[in-house]
């Protein structure tokens, strides 16, 4: 399943959010698909899926305000060390 499918299924399932009008590039944050609590559950989420560590200065809507950003977010950890 790729990162996008896991993260509509989590915001779903857990958070009991519509998610079926959201497209990729939707603000989740704009549009109250998520408030700041989400993200923190999202970023634990994601931690434990993907066995990685997300640090304080990722949790920035660059990377967690649409599905595309936390899709590109997790590649690029996925990927490597940061620099």
């Amino acid at each position: 399943m790729n990162v996008e499918t896991a993260v509509r299924e989590f915001l779903k399932n857990e958070l009991g959010k519509d998610v079926t009008g959201v497209r990729a590039d939707d603000s989740l944050l704009e549009s109250g698909t998520i408030d700041s609590m989400g993200v923190l559950q999202l970023v634990a989420f994601l931690e434990a899926r993907y066995d990685l560590k997300v640090e304080d200065d990722d949790l920035t809507p660059d990377n967690f305000d649409t599905l595309t950003a936390i899709a590109s977010f997790i590649r690029q950890r996925q990927a490597g060390p940061r620099d």
